[in-house]
């Protein structure tokens, strides 16, 4: 069965079947910006950390108020873990009336535990909204497999010892180009 996000290639008899991206894939360096790159944020816990990040998005990029944006996150923490053993955790949430997605990065040099599994230590989280709209599916699909396949342990620890966000945001832009 071929999921819906991917389409078959012409192939030839003989050639294994190719699977490529109806759409183009999603870059997270064109979602963020240097002031949307978190080094050591206040935070105790993850919830408290998921907190300052979407209320610090809201504010940068002019979402209104966090309150109901934060519920829909919660709720859908309130269901599968989204931290990785990788050292990532990734807690989104669909909006209704959101026009297109943003997200902001918080890199944890400490780490936090994860409450619902506590050996799992969260060193980035990469909190992101996108429209509650059929057709923005298969992004949010492709921006959730981009984060886990992009912020890899030792990537995450790349990200760590760049002192700046604009530097962290030109490692992860340069990932991204394939250098």
């Amino acid at each position: 069965m071929v999921l819906s996000w991917f389409r078959k290639e012409e192939e030839e008899p003989s050639s294994p079947k190719v699977l490529k991206p109806t759409q183009p894939r999603v870059r997270i360096g064109e979602l963020l910006r240097a002031d949307l790159i978190l080094v050591s944020p206040p935070a105790l816990d993850k919830d408290e950390l998921i907190r300052h990040l979407g209320r610090t998005l809201c504010e940068r990029r002019g979402l209104g108020d966090p309150a109901p944006l934060l519920s829909r996150v919660f709720l859908r923490e309130q269901g599968i873990c989204t931290t990785l053993d990788t050292g990532l955790s990734a807690p989104h949430a669909r909006i209704d009336g959101l026009e297109d997605f943003v997200a902001i990065l918080g890199l944890v040099p400490q780490g936090l535990a994860d409450p619902k599994q506590p050996d799992l230590l969260i060193r980035a989280m990469f909190l992101f909204f996108s429209p509650n709209r059929q057709e923005a599916v298969t992004r949010h699909l492709h921006l959730l497999r981009g984060v886990a396949s992009l912020l890899q342990p030792a990537f995450i620890e790349a990200m760590l010892q760049e002192p700046e966000p604009a530097r962290i945001l030109e490692l992860i832009e340069r990932a991204e180009q394939g250098g």
